[in-house]
């Protein structure tokens, strides 16, 4: 080959080179950009699809007609059937009731219920929560109407969940929840009356009534002189009554003297007590006029809810 011939070679050669190199960089070029393209769209993807799944789980839970339909009756469902067919349809609406029973027995179980069948019925529910933690209480309650944690937080977006926050600080920690009442001290009856109020207030100009749980009234007892707390008692139930509320207050059996729930059950519309006697567990209604009977009955877990046995069980003594 001619040396001409040669050196032409070359430069073709390192023309095509170049051409090559050009191509790679392009092609480098374009398959970051589509790199960082997906990226993107799995974000978005990521973000929207769960929110997606949350608002389908909502509509899928919640009746969403007006509540005001609900007024008709002048009963309200607990949540858990042989509950209500115990009390002749359900509790009075409004009113104020105290499930009463040792720690851990079916009376937290049915406060749950309660909040699950209020936030199915599209009814708020407010939750003041003192001695349990926010996030315990939603997964409870996600638990109940088998959907995520996020639905529930979804909830409490819309509202329809309105959480007074006790507890955190009281273990010197920030509530989970950015849209809770936080209170800082529990002691602060008078903030703790000022916040229901305003949330009462909000939501009906919305609704027609809802609905409240105490979690509980336990963690009140030992810090204020008796004649205190219960005038705090009974000034919160008047209000809520008046205010067409519908209240469950937890109070825990054995931490404190029998007087004190023998003079709150005073105040109150009615008991659900809870009790465990040999190794079996009963509950039995106190007040709230009418009942199918005024026994104790034994209660039968089902997982996230209970049943009852016969109404007619001879009283446990």
């Amino acid at each position: 080959m001619e040396s001409n011939e040669i050196t032409s070679k070359i430069a073709e050669l390192q023309q095509v080179k170049e051409n090559l190199e050009r191509t790679i960089r392009m092609a480098e070029e374009k398959k970051k950009e589509i790199e960082n393209m997906l990226q993107s769209l799995v974000k978005i993807d990521s973000a929207s699809v769960p929110q997606i799944k949350v608002e389908e789980a909502k509509k899928a839970l919640v009746d969403l007609k007006d509540p005001i339909a609900l007024r008709k009756n002048q009963k309200i469902s607990t949540g858990i059937s042989k509950i209500d067919e115990l009390l002749l349809g359900g509790l009075p609406m409004p009113s104020n009731v105290v499930l009463f029973g040792a720690p851990f027995t079916s009376k937290d179980m049915l406060a749950t219920n309660f909040m699950a069948n209020s936030i199915k019925e599209n009814v708020p529910v407010v939750i003041i929560t003192a001695d349990k933690d926010l996030n315990q209480i939603k997964y409870e309650i996600a638990q109940t109407l088998s959907v995520e944690p996020e639905v529930v937080d979804g909830f409490e977006d819309d509202g329809l969940i309105r959480f007074i926050d006790l507890y955190s600080k009281s273990i010197q920690s920030q509530s989970p929840s950015k849209k809770a009442v936080v209170i800082d001290n529990i002691s602060n009856l008078s903030l703790l009356l000022k916040s229901v109020e305003t949330i009462e207030q909000e939501l009906l100009r919305t609704y027609p009534f809802y609905r409240l749980v105490f979690i509980s009234l336990t963690a009140f007892v030992p810090q204020f002189d008796e004649k205190v707390f219960m005038k705090f008692t009974q000034q919160f139930t008047q209000k809520r009554k008046a205010s067409r509320c519908t209240a469950l207050y937890m109070l825990e059996d054995g931490l404190f003297d029998q007087k004190v729930f023998e003079t709150i059950s005073y105040i109150m519309d009615g008991t659900i007590q809870f009790r465990i006697v040999n190794a079996k567990q009963y509950v039995k209604v106190v007040g709230l006029s009418n009942a199918r009977t005024r026994e104790w009955v034994e209660v039968y877990n089902r997982g996230e809810t209970f049943d009852l046995g016969s109404f007619s069980l001879e009283r446990v003594r």
